[in-house]
């Protein structure tokens, strides 16, 4: 796998912070890890964005609206 642009991942961050606004920014690391069966310390870069993505891809189609 490519290591992905460190700009990529942290805008990618970014969406989910604006998708999830009452989680801190730990927490979401730490979801995105675990939505990856991984260790937040563990988890490589383009894992951790590939997941993220893949997130945000599904909760488009199932809630369109920003979660709280």
């Amino acid at each position: 796998m490519d290591t992905p642009e460190p700009t990529d991942l942290l805008e990618t961050l970014a969406e989910l912070r604006r998708r999830y606004p009452a989680w801190r920014l730990g927490q979401l690391m730490a979801n995105v890890a675990g939505w990856a069966d991984q260790d937040l310390w563990d988890i490589e870069d383009e894992v951790l964005l590939a997941t993220a993505r893949s997130h945000l891809e599904a909760a488009v189609t199932r809630e369109p609206e920003v979660c709280a």
